[in-house]
């Protein structure tokens, strides 16, 4: 009896998780990679769908994060209106607004085809690069209409339209750290 139980209980698991895989099929995923340099570097990969993080995120109620929604210091925040400096962003023409260059470090902020850039280079770039790329549609979304709320469910809502472009990539002579999402399972 009990050899028979073994193909039973493995037919019973692969019927269960193979409709998993149509489930999720043509989602959007959200990857992060790390990878330390050299022999002993460490490397981490997270794949997770956007809408198992959709579905978790209601569940966090830590701090000021709650329900999906993350509340700001309002004593920090008066007299800035985050949704009109949003307006005022999408408005103005693709350029470059602030630019700082320093000895040890360069930084550039623009806006390009419908993306806010942060970009910084240490070492006149030599050393480590970190590339911001944000959607200004997802800033909005996150901005949303409670100027005291900042709404994470909104924001990964629309992150759901955009399809395998860098969010955040850091690049260093012995790291590299990456995020984005596209509809690949795993990131390739």
């Amino acid at each position: 009896m009990k050899k028979h139980l073994a193909p039973i209980v493995l037919m019973t698991l692969i019927a269960l998780l193979f409709p998993l895989q149509s489930v999720f099929a043509g989602e959007r995923w959200l990857h992060v990679r790390v990878a330390e340099g050299g022999d002993d570097g460490e490397r981490v990969s997270v794949n997770i769908p956007l809408s198992v993080v959709e579905s978790m995120l209601p569940l966090i109620h830590v701090d000021e994060l709650e329900g999906g929604k993350l509340n700001l210091d309002i004593e920090e925040m008066e007299g800035i209106d985050l949704r009109e400096m949003l307006v005022a962003l999408n408005d103005a023409p693709d350029a470059t607004f602030v630019t700082v260059e320093s000895r040890d470090e360069s930084v550039r902020v623009a806006k390009e085809d419908g993306y806010l850039l942060i970009n910084v280079d240490e070492d006149r770039g030599r050393g480590e690069k970190v590339r911001v790329r944000i959607p200004l549609a997802v800033a909005e979304a996150l901005v949303g209409n409670d100027p005291e709320q900042l709404d994470l469910m909104a924001a990964l809502q629309t992150l759901q339209e955009f399809d395998g472009e860098d969010l955040v990539r850091v690049e260093s002579d012995d790291e590299l750290v990456r995020i984005w999402i596209d509809s690949s399972e795993n990131g390739s």
